[in-house]
């Protein structure tokens, strides 16, 4: 057991005394700052360029225009619509960026715009409020009065209930905030698979390239050897997880006296249930166990350095798919194909937080599923050691797809 730790000691230190490591920390930190630093400059440039528009057409109209609060567009009142040739001049050299035309009866409505100007395109906006005012004219032409016509347009209330357990899922009004936290989840699991399939694919497979396991397999059996190596990349997991752990307490801590100027927490973390957290962080610590084992399996075939990109792609295009899965599983969480793959190692990580998100699934569903994936693991790990031991020795020139379907092949054993 001693020798076990000692291997597993050098994989951790060796691995987090690199740069790299590191990097593939900050890696998808980084990527969460950029895209809601973008997200905020997006929305801050939308506001500061709102489109400048003149409105043709009947005074009252205007005048609604004028009044309405809009977020891409702003009425120039101070310009005489009356005179075509001098709008038509204004237009061309940017005092506005854009003429809506706009008849009596609503029957023609017409935007003319300079593309020229670095302005939002306000087209929806202004589709939106002149339906409106289209449909206030016809009432008006109806006879309605100004209740009657409000009451129409009032939105109808829906009162949803789910039928699952009301303690036994995600509430209807924390959906939306569990559904960030799946989306989130599944976006670190895919940077935290890529990094930690490379690694394992480098610990087992360079190792054996050098033929450096002769030597070592003399000290240590090779099974044990191979549980060092595990038990390493373990620590590793282990580390950047208690790492995540103090930056994202940090970063509450500062974020929650300035989440209304960055960003509101309140939205996003109120709603989440602690349960919820739990079986997404295991669901994903757990997959990434049965990938590192999956990538070690296709790694222990590897003879050449060279080889070893090849072996652990193929299992990074496996885990693109409950990736790809989550994003459909969105949009419909009870298809046949979600609700099956959300119970099977290697599927569920992406698949079963998106089903519980969305009311299609239960916390004992969740829990079923880490339980079938753990089952799974121990498995793995058995099988993966085995490969490992068998194949240790293993030097030849094929690549690695071709040694695994060798080794499947009944026929080629009994030879």
């Amino acid at each position: 057991m001693h020798k076990i730790f000692v291997v597993a000691k050098m994989v951790f230190k060796k691995r987090v005394l690199s740069p790299t490591y590191y990097w593939m920390i900050l890696a998808p930190i980084l990527l969460i700052v950029i895209g809601i630093g973008f997200t905020k400059y997006i929305d801050n440039q939308n506001s500061d360029h709102k489109a400048i528009i003149a409105v043709v057409a009947d005074k009252n109209i205007q005048e609604v225009l004028k009044k309405q609060k809009t977020s891409t567009y702003k009425v120039n009142s101070k310009i005489n619509t009356h005179n075509k040739n001098k709008l038509k001049i204004d237009l061309a050299d940017g005092v506005v960026d854009g003429i809506i035309y706009i008849n009596n009866d609503f029957s023609e409505v017409s935007y003319k715009y300079n593309a020229s100007t670095n302005s939002t395109d306000p087209t929806n906006e202004l589709k939106k409020n002149i339906t409106l005012l289209k449909s206030q004219y016809m009432a008006s032409k109806a006879g309605l009065s100004e209740n009657q016509w409000q009451n129409i347009l009032k939105d109808v209330k829906i009162q949803k209930e789910n039928i699952n357990y009301e303690g036994n899922t995600v509430k209807l009004n924390n959906s939306e905030s569990a559904q960030y936290f799946s989306e989130f989840a599944v976006i670190i699991a895919f940077f935290f698979l890529t990094s930690y399939i490379s690694i394992t694919g480098a610990e087992i497979g360079n190792e054996k390239g050098n033929h450096l396991i002769e030597g070592l397999t003399a000290a240590i059996p090779a099974d044990k050897h191979y549980a060092g190596k595990m038990l390493g990349i373990f620590y590793l997991i282990g580390f950047q997880l208690i790492i995540y752990g103090l930056l994202g307490g940090l970063g509450y801590l500062i974020l929650k006296n300035m989440h209304e100027k960055l960003i509101d927490l309140n939205k996003y973390l109120s709603g989440i249930n602690a349960q919820y957290i739990i079986i997404v962080v295991m669901l994903t610590v757990v997959s990434l166990a049965l990938y590192v084992f999956l990538a070690a399996i296709f790694a222990s075939f590897v003879s050449r350095v060279e080889d070893i990109s090849q072996a652990t792609s193929s299992v990074a295009s496996l885990m693109l798919i409950p990736y790809f899965l989550s994003f459909l599983t969105q949009s419909n969480p009870n298809l046949a194909i979600s609700k099956i793959l959300s119970y099977f190692p290697y599927m569920s990580q992406g698949l079963m937080p998106v089903r519980i998100a969305r009311g299609a699934a239960t916390y004992n569903d969740g829990y079923i599923s880490l339980l079938i994936s753990i089952i799974f693991v121990i498995i793995m790990y058995l099988f993966s050691a085995k490969v490992y031991k068998d194949n240790v020795f293993s030097y030849s020139s094929e690549t690695p797809v071709k040694a695994i379907l060798k080794q499947l092949n009944p026929f080629n054993r009994i030879s």
